[in-house]
């Protein structure tokens, strides 16, 4: 199984050791550049629709003009994918505002730089499933609207590694950020989820996170199995007190918490709202490898 990479300065599939940006271009210099990470099913894609979209909507958030379509977006993952020879894979597409002089003023860089990165996708194993996570709700909070969109997946993700770094000083796998105002907001690179007496919660859309594409799907296979729920703002002790607790991401789907800031949740175990999900989300998958496409839409 290999990496490759796809360059569109190049115009063509790379082996790493090959591929090479410029130490001017500006997505190196300054995170200036947004990215969507997914993972393909049977070799297709997963959501590859809302995560175009979501790339396009982040780049108009910092004004950054792509000037790929989604035909050739499509075209250069497929053709990385491929060239990989990985039965399925983690894809990353990235798109920086290019090249330019050592000044922070966007109007002076090149044109947009396209980046495919596809490496053999390495799922979390089923023990871990099943054991599920160690998590720490971190000091370090999320970004303020006012200084930064968080709805916006931008090549700027030190606050989220700050995150990362203190939960893993606490012997801690994964890292939970609250909003300015003290409420969770999401992970590091996940969104969040809890359950309190059977219903489904998860912090609103307006506490300022990412809208994750897995995260609109798990309220949706949530619609579809019965399960109610509702986004709303929810503190710190909130989750620690809830019954369930989950993070959800493109390439992990959904990860049950299992130990909050150094307490089991609820009866310590992966949880039946929680396991219903998992069930339901991989048979999606499934359903994705097999050829079908769009099923919530």
């Amino acid at each position: 199984m290999a990496s490759k990479v796809y360059l569109s300065s190049a115009g063509r599939v790379l082996d790493p050791g090959e591929a090479s940006v410029s130490v001017f271009d500006r997505g190196f210099l300054y995170g200036d550049s947004v990215y969507e990470t997914l993972r393909t099913a049977g070799g297709r894609p997963v959501e590859l629709a809302r995560h175009l979209d979501r790339l396009r909507r982040s780049a108009l958030g910092i004004g950054l003009e792509i000037p790929f379509t989604d035909v050739a977006l499509r075209a250069a993952i497929a053709e990385t994918h491929a060239a990989s020879g990985n039965a399925d894979s983690y894809v990353r597409v990235i798109v920086t505002r290019g090249t330019g002089p050592l000044m922070l003023d966007p109007r002076v860089s090149s044109s947009p730089l396209l980046v495919v990165l596809v490496q053999e996708l390495k799922l979390p194993t089923a023990a871990l499933y099943e054991a599920g996570l160690s998590v720490r709700i971190v000091d370090v909070h999320k970004i303020s609207a006012r200084s930064l969109d968080p709805t916006l997946k931008t090549g700027n993700y030190l606050n989220s590694i700050q995150a990362l770094r203190q939960a893993a000083e606490s012997a801690a796998e994964d890292a939970i950020l609250c909003s300015p105002a003290g409420d969770v907001a999401e992970g590091a690179t996940s969104n969040v989820f809890m359950v309190r007496a059977g219903e489904l919660l998860t912090p609103a859309l307006a506490t300022g996170l990412l809208e994750g594409i897995t995260r609109a799907l798990v309220l949706a296979l949530a619609t579809e199995l019965g399960i109610g729920w509702r986004e709303t703002k929810i503190w710190p002790d909130e989750l620690r007190a809830a019954d369930e607790v989950f993070l959800t991401s493109s390439v992990r789907g959904a990860m049950p918490v299992t130990t909050l800031d150094g307490q089991r949740v609820g009866a310590g175990g992966v949880g039946p709202v929680t396991r219903r999900i998992l069930t339901r989300y991989q048979a999606y998958i499934d359903a994705v490898a097999g050829g079908a496409d769009d099923l919530l839409r």
